[in-house]
């Protein structure tokens, strides 16, 4: 079961954006799970910079059917019918070895944030916000901060929590890689 929980719940990561650009990872150092903070009891967060901008990422977040580009574990990802990546917007997503899973995004600033809350079993959830800043050296940079939520989110961050700290560092460096490659490709065209 703690199995099944671990894959389904990592399977949610996506990306954020830096609030301390001195703690972020230098755009061409790769992540690690060293790499990811406890924030608080229950909540982690990882901050990596790229070469990339602002605007590629942004383009990579809100196409919700394309997150298994960067995150292995998704199988699919979606908004539900007539909904677009606006506040409110919901939708599912589905991992390997997991059902699926409801989302709603509860905030969206175009081009700076967003946060999508996942539905948990047990009536948990888990806020996954992303955002950026800009670093001194003028590079992009992007925190995923993943929180649980709810009476109970100790018994998901128990079942989930190292999964989320093991999954995140592998999902924040494909989708930097990701982005890094399209601005490359469309350069050199």
């Amino acid at each position: 079961m703690k199995t099944v929980w671990s894959v389904f719940l990592a399977s949610t990561l996506y990306i954020g954006a830096c609030l301390t650009p001195s703690l972020c990872l230098q755009a061409q150092e790769k992540a690690t799970v060293e790499d990811v903070t406890q924030v608080n009891k229950y909540s982690l967060q990882l901050k990596v910079e790229t070469t990339a901008s602002r605007e590629t990422i942004w383009q990579l977040w809100e196409d919700v059917e394309n997150w298994k580009r960067y995150d292995e574990l998704v199988i699919y990802s979606r908004l539900d019918p007539g909904h677009e990546f606006v506040k409110g917007a919901q939708g599912e997503v589905k991992a390997k070895g997991a059902p699926k899973s409801r989302f709603t995004l509860t905030e969206v600033s175009p081009g700076n944030s967003f946060t999508e809350r996942l539905s948990t079993p047990l009536w948990q959830s888990i806020n996954l916000h992303r955002y950026f800043e800009t670093s001194d050296n003028g590079n992009t940079v992007f925190v995923h901060e993943v929180e649980f939520k709810g009476r109970l989110r100790w018994l998901i961050y128990a079942a989930a929590g190292a999964t989320f700290k093991k999954e995140l560092p592998r999902v924040m460096n494909k989708l930097r890689e990701l982005a890094e490659t399209l601005e490359d490709e469309s350069n050199n065209d």
